[in-house]
């Protein structure tokens, strides 16, 4: 339990607040303590004015001054009175407070002592003190005061009490913050655990509206989880068409080898086999191939050669690969691109791209067709489209094609693995751009690649 963090935060906020709760007492004990004993200070300083007085002025002058009258409410308020030379009063403020004050002494024997004299109930204090004037007089000026010790110790067993209560605060406090601060936390913590055991990566951290940092670390985990389980069941269904498209070619080349070996003493035959052997060994290797380059394009694992190239150069590389098929279905290959137009990209992954789509369209364009090929600069990038005027693509159909190993019914016919534009997609996107499909059944279909001017690999 000492190891844990939630642990740890109870104890941190409770010693925060234990250290600042205690500062601010001590604070206010030492203001507490200052005040209570500049009593003396402030007696000996209204002795001085009224002593002063009574030089300059005669003793009846502090009759006539202000500078006595009494109010509880005043830090400063102290009680005078005068007595002459035979020892009686001669005059005195507030005489409710010095007869709540009986035992004060009349006479001193010495001017400049201090007094403590208690009230009638024993609950109050009068701190006095005395100095002679001219003429045989004394003055008196006192002050009334609590204790100083009671004071002093009762402010200290609050202060202990009030510290226990918030010890005991700050600990409940930081018990309640530390848990439902690390909620998600625990949560996060919940759902790895069920998913490590259970294989389950359905499983979600349950978000709230809280919007803090842990909240965000819920939500990013939840994406990566829901990436996670996209990824997995994309090479499910990978490894079901790879199983599938294995099936067909690997029994043909089985069958093939059979044959070649009953063929005995037919040469012809034999070198038959062979050839066919060969045909269907590239045609599963150029299929492992292609996953294998669009599963690390997928997941960021494709080095690209990155280069300035000549979008036009590019296009131009690309159809010429593909001219002869075109002439043998009679369709016309157009391009367009204007010669400044460039892209700083991986030319061979381009060139695959750029490939696959022309292949497409001239396969999927009956004879006679067009197909037309168009570069251009736009938005900071370069674009390439390729459009044909073949039988077009279903609006079912649309979310599928790029889909690894899938054929929709119209493409059955046409020879392929069926991983063309998963291939694409997979290129542009480790390139940082982006590529999209119009289409519309028995119109045609233009596809259009967008490469920002500087890729940017994922």
């Amino acid at each position: 339990m000492r190891k844990s963090l939630g642990f740890r935060l109870t104890i941190w906020y409770a010693l925060s607040f234990f250290a600042i709760s205690s500062a601010l007492s001590i604070i206010s004990y030492v203001y507490l303590s200052t005040a209570v004993r500049d009593t003396r200070k402030i007696i000996q300083r209204r002795l001085n004015g009224f002593a002063a007085i009574a030089r300059e002025q005669g003793v009846d002058a502090i009759r006539r001054s202000d500078r006595f009258k009494y109010s509880k409410n005043s830090r400063n308020a102290v009680v005078v009175r005068v007595f002459d030379n035979n020892g009686a009063v001669s005059f005195q403020s507030d005489p409710e407070i010095w007869q709540e004050f009986q035992s004060a002494s009349r006479t001193f024997s010495v001017a400049g002592a201090w007094q403590y004299v208690l009230s009638s109930q024993d609950r109050d204090v009068l701190e006095l003190a005395t100095v002679g004037l001219p003429g045989g007089y004394l003055l008196q000026v006192g002050k009334e005061i609590q204790n100083r010790e009671e004071i002093l110790e009762h402010y200290r067993d609050t202060i202990i009490g009030v510290t226990s209560g918030m010890i005991l605060i700050g600990l409940a406090g930081g018990t309640f913050l530390a848990f439902r601060a690390l909620r998600p936390v625990r949560d996060l913590t919940r759902t790895t655990q069920s998913i490590v055991a259970t294989g389950n990566v359905a499983a979600r951290v349950p978000e709230t509206s809280a919007g803090d940092e842990l909240e965000e670390l819920a939500r990013l985990f939840n994406r990566m989880l829901g990436r996670i389980e996209h990824l997995i069941s994309g090479m499910r269904d990978a490894l079901d068409n790879v199983a599938h498209d294995l099936r067909t070619p690997m029994a043909r080349l089985r069958g093939v080898a059979e044959l070649a070996l009953q063929a005995e003493n037919r040469p012809e035959q034999q070198r038959e086999a062979l050839a066919s052997c060969i045909e269907e060994s590239d045609r599963i290797l150029a299929l492992l191939n292609c996953l294998m380059d669009i599963s690390e394009a997928e997941t960021g694992a494709t080095r690209l050669n990155l280069e300035s190239i000549d979008v036009a150069s590019l296009i131009h590389e690309s159809v010429g690969m593909f001219e002869f098929v075109a002439e043998e279905k009679n369709i016309t290959i157009g391009v367009d691109c204007p010669p400044e137009s460039r892209v700083t990209a991986d030319r061979a992954r381009m060139r695959q791209v750029v490939a696959n789509l022309v292949d497409n369209a001239i396969k999927y364009t009956g004879s006679g067709g067009h197909v037309w090929i168009k570069g251009c600069q736009q938005d900071g990038g370069a674009s390439i489209s390729v459009r044909d005027d073949g039988c077009g693509i279903l609006p079912e159909e649309k979310p599928r094609i790029w889909d690894r190993l899938h054929r929709g019914d119209r493409s059955r016919s046409q020879p392929g693995l069926g991983l063309g534009l998963s291939l694409v997609r997979a290129i542009v996107n480790a390139h940082g751009g982006r590529v999209d499909v119009q289409s519309a059944p028995g119109q045609g279909a233009v596809f259009t690649v967008y490469i920002p001017v500087i890729a940017k690999p994922i």
